[in-house]
């Protein structure tokens, strides 16, 4: 497969991904934004983080993120506190509310995830499995800026 081929599959997997997300999460957050169900499931997987660490995980804007952050904590699932260690810093974390909110759309996403899986051949589930954690690991070295190895194929 040639790098444009491959390249123009990936914009359109990703595409169709984000779509069905976003579909997953206009049934389950009860008019939370996409934004919104963003940092929450973050939250979910790291815990409470600096509001500087939640920037950088989401990778948006530094002032739509504090703006969502301010709204959900006046909604009462986010609270914000003064980080411990550095004064300068603020710290995020759910309340009980935004917890359950998370599980809720995690849930939904994890259903939505197993229902295309089920789609794919059961034989050919595990080959699928092993492509997305290689392009997971690729796309995150990407991001952390790591130099290319470059492997010379055997002739």
């Amino acid at each position: 497969m040639e790098t444009s081929e491959a390249g123009a599959l990936l914009r359109r997997v990703a595409q169709m991904h984000t779509q069905l997300q976003r579909d997953g999460i206009d049934s389950c957050c009860g008019g939370a934004t996409a934004t919104q169900c963003m940092i929450l499931t973050e939250l979910g997987r790291t815990g409470p983080i600096t509001m500087a660490d939640l920037v950088r995980r989401v990778n948006l804007d530094k002032g739509w993120i504090s703006r969502a952050v301010e709204s959900m904590a006046q909604e009462g699932l986010l609270t914000k506190a003064p980080s411990p260690t550095d004064r300068r810093a603020v710290v995020v974390c759910m309340t009980e509310t935004g917890e359950s909110l998370c599980c809720g759309l995690n849930l939904t996403l994890d259903s939505q995830s197993e229902r295309v899986m089920s789609r794919i051949p059961p034989a050919e589930r595990e080959n699928v499995y092993r492509a997305l954690s290689l392009l997971e690991q690729a796309l995150r070295e990407e991001m952390e800026g790591r130099p290319v190895l470059i492997r010379l194929e055997e002739e």
